[in-house]
C-alpha cells in the first residue's frame, strides 16, 4: 500500500486529488475533521495541536501498514495540522484508495480509532474568542517558522520553575504521631505552651542555697530528686540536697556542686566558692507563647524532640508522598546481570530511590518495555498504584526518537503536558505534566487511573544518570517541596575554589561540584551519561548561557544537593 503522511502548520487544501495508483476503477474515500466552534460547552475560536513529528509519522505509518494487512487498500494519505487551527479549518484529512468501498471504510474506521490512542498528536488547548484573534496568524501563510514549533518551545530554568510553582499546590495536611512524622514538613507553627524549662532546675548534683546567702554552714532541710516537686522558701543558713535535673523549691537560688562541699550529718560547709549558678533558669530556652518550630520546617530528630518536650504529640504535617517510578529502555538490565553488547546496567532506579529518601514518601518502582502497547498493558495491571500516586516519574523516552514514548504515555494517562524542554545542560528533554483537579477535562482521564478530584504531577526524565541527578535536584525536588508545603528550591551564592573550564554553551549549565570550606570545586564530567562525578558531587554550579569558563575565586550561584 502506498502511504503518504504530512504534519504541517499550513491550511489543508480544499481539494485533494486521488493517487495515480487508483487508476480508472475503485473507491476514493475522504475524511475531514473540521474544528468546531464549541469545546466542552464553551465557544472557542481555535484549537492548538502539538506533535512529536518523527514519532507521530512513524506511528501513523505503522498503524496503516498493520490495518492494510487486514483490509487490503491501494493507498492512504494522512495530513494533520499542528499549531493554531481556526474554527472551520480542517485539522485532519485522511484519504483512502481501494478496489472496493468496504475495505476503505473499514481501514479508515480502524485508523481513526487508533489515532487518538496511539499517535503522539494531542490537543494542547482551546483558545477562547477574545484570546484567539491574536494567535490566528501563527498557522497561516506568512507566520514565522518558530511559531510552528510550539511542541519544541524551550523554557528557561526560571520559567520552568515558575510553571511548577504555578501548577502545583500543597497536598492537604494531616495530623500524625511523632513516631511517624520524621522527614515530613510541619504545616503549622508550634508555639511553647509554657516556659521551657518550666522551673529553675539544677544542672549538677549538689546543694541549693539562696543566691545572696553568706552563711558559714548550712542545715540540710530536704532532699530533691529529679522527679520531685517540693516548693518551699529557703531561709538563710538552709540548704536542700538536689540531684541533676531537680526542680528547685523556690526562686533566686544557686547550686553548690557536691565536690565543693563537706557534709557532717545534716550540716554542710562550703569549701570552695564559685560564681556559677549551676542551674537552668525558668524560660531560658523559650518563653510561653514563643514559636518552637516554624511551619515549613523539615522534622528531623532534634525538632521532633522539641515538639515532644512541648507536648505536641500529633503535629499537623504533610502527608507521606506516594511516588511511582518507571524506567524504560530495552537496553536496560538489572545491576545483577552482565550486560550483553548494546546493554547497560540500570543505575537510575537506585539513584532515584536514594534521592527520594530525603523526602517522606513511599516509592514503587518497575520497568516498562520499549513498546507503547506493551507498556500500556503493563501499566493497566498497576492501576491502583498509579491512580493513588502523587508523583509519577518516568526515566528515559523523553526525547523525540522513534521509540521515545514517554510523552504520549503520559497523555494516555490523562496528564496535561505543561512543558517538554528546558534550556539547560544536562537535562534538556524534560517533560512536566499535571493531571486531575480542574487541570484536565474528565473525558481525558483514562479509566480509573486518575480520580477526577485528585491532583497529580508527572515527569519524563531524560535517561542519562547525570541528567537524572540535575533534573531531580532542580525540578523534581522543587515539585516535592511545593506538594509538601516546604520552602522552594533556592540557589545560593558562593565562590569557586578552582577554575571552571568550559566552552560557551547556548544552554544554561548545572555543573556538578564538590563544596568545601575553600569554595566550590568543579568536577570533571564527559557527558550526561557520566556517573563517576556523582560520587563526590554535593552541589550544582549554575553557569549562565554563553558564559564559558570562570576563574577561581569567581562568584557563582549554586544549588546544594546534600
Amino acid at each position: 500500500m502506498e502511504i503518504e503522511i504530512q504534519l504541517t502548520p499550513d491550511p489543508i487544501a480544499e481539494t485533494i486529488s486521488p493517487p495515480p495508483s487508483l487508476g480508472a476503477h475503485g473507491a476514493w474515500l475522504e475524511f475531514r475533521g473540521v474544528v468546531r466552534g464549541e469545546e466542552n460547552g464553551g465557544n472557542i475560536s481555535a484549537l492548538e495541536y502539538e506533535a512529536y513529528p518523527e514519532m507521530a509519522t512513524g506511528e501513523i505509518r505503522r498503524i496503516l501498514e498493520s490495518l492494510g494487512t487486514k483490509f487490503p487498500c491501494l493507498a492512504a494519505k494522512v495530513i494533520h495540522r499542528v499549531g493554531v487551527i481556526p474554527v472551520g479549518d480542517t485539522a485532519i484529512y485522511v484519504g483512502v484508495a481501494s478496489p472496493h468501498r468496504g475495505e476503505a471504510i473499514a481501514l479508515l474506521a480502524g485508523f481513526m480509532d487508533r489515532l487518538k490512542q496511539d499517535v503522539p498528536i494531542w490537543k494542547r488547548r482551546a483558545l477562547p474568542p477574545v484570546a484567539a484573534n491574536a494567535n490566528l496568524r501563527t498557522s497561516g501563510p506568512g507566520a514565522s517558522a518558530d511559531s510552528h514549533r510550539r511542541p519544541q518551545n524551550i523554557l528557561s530554568v526560571n520559567e520552568a520553575l515558575a510553571e511548577i510553582q504555578s501548577c502545583c499546590r500543597p497536598l492537604p495536611a494531616i495530623r500524625a504521631p511523632l513516631a511517624e512524622a520524621f522527614g515530613r514538613v510541619l504545616r503549622e507553627t508550634v508555639c511553647a505552651p509554657s516556659d521551657l524549662p518550666d522551673r529553675d532546675r539544677s544542672t549538677r548534683d549538689g546543694y541549693a542555697i539562696r543566691q545572696n546567702d553568706a552563711s558559714e554552714s548550712f542545715r540540710v532541710v530536704d532532699t530533691l530528686h529529679a522527679a520531685d516537686w517540693k516548693p518551699c522558701q529557703l531561709k538563710s543558713g538552709e540548704t536542700v540536697r538536689v540531684a541533676t535535673g531537680a526542680a528547685l523549691p523556690c526562686e533566686n537560688l544557686r547550686v553548690v556542686i557536691q565536690e565543693h562541699v563537706e557534709r557532717d550529718g545534716d550540716r554542710i560547709r562550703i569549701t570552695k566558692h564559685e560564681s556559677a549558678l549551676n542551674l537552668r533558669q525558668r524560660g531560658e530556652d523559650v518563653k510561653a507563647g514563643q514559636p518552637l518550630v516554624p511551619a515549613g520546617a523539615h522534622l528531623n530528630a532534634g525538632r521532633l524532640a522539641l515538639l515532644a518536650s512541648a507536648g505536641c504529640t500529633q503535629p499537623l504535617v504533610s502527608p507521606r508522598l506516594r511516588v511511582v517510578h518507571f524506567t524504560t529502555g530495552d537496553e536496560i538490565v538489572s545491576p545483577e546481570h552482565t550486560p550483553r553488547p548494546g546493554q547497560v546496567r540500570d543505575s537510575n532506579s537506585i539513584l532515584i530511590h536514594s534521592l527520594l529518601r530525603r523526602f517522606a514518601c513511599e516509592t514503587e518502582q518497575a520497568h516498562l518495555p520499549e513498546d507503547f502497547d506493551l507498556a500500556k498493558e503493563q501499566i493497566g495491571n498497576q492501576q491502583s498504584a498509579i491512580g493513588n500516586s502523587d508523583v509519577l516519574l518516568v526515566s528515559g523516552g523523553a526525547s523525540v526518537g522513534d521509540r521515545d514514548f514517554t510523552r504520549p504515555l503520559l497523555e494516555w494517562l490523562g496528564f496535561e503536558i505543561v512543558f517538554s524542554q528546558v534550556n539547560v545542560r544536562p537535562g534538556r528533554p524534560l517533560i512536566f505534566g499535571i493531571a486531575g483537579g480542574a487541570s484536565v477535562p474528565a473525558s481525558r482521564l483514562v479509566g480509573s487511573l486518575a480520580p477526577p478530584d485528585k491532583v497529580r504531577v508527572a515527569f519524563g526524565l531524560p535517561g542519562n544518570p547525570l541528567s537524572h541527578f540535575v533534573c531531580f535536584h532542580l525540578f523534581v525536588a522543587a515539585t516535592l517541596a511545593k506538594l509538601t508545603g516546604a520552602e522552594p528550591v533556592k540557589f545560593r551564592r558562593g565562590r569557586l575554589g578552582a577554575k571552571l573550564d568550559d566552552a560557551p554553551c547556548p544552554r544554561e549549565t548545572l555543573w556538578p561540584a564538590r563544596r568545601e570550606p575553600t569554595g566550590l570545586h568543579p568536577l570533571a564530567w564527559a557527558s550526561s551519561g557520566d556517573v563517576t562525578c556523582l560520587t563526590e558531587a554535593n552541589a550544582l554550579i549554575r553557569i549562565p548561557a554563553d558564559r564559558g569558563s570562570i576563574e577561581a575565586g569567581g562568584e557563582v550561584e549554586f544549588l546544594s544537593t546534600d
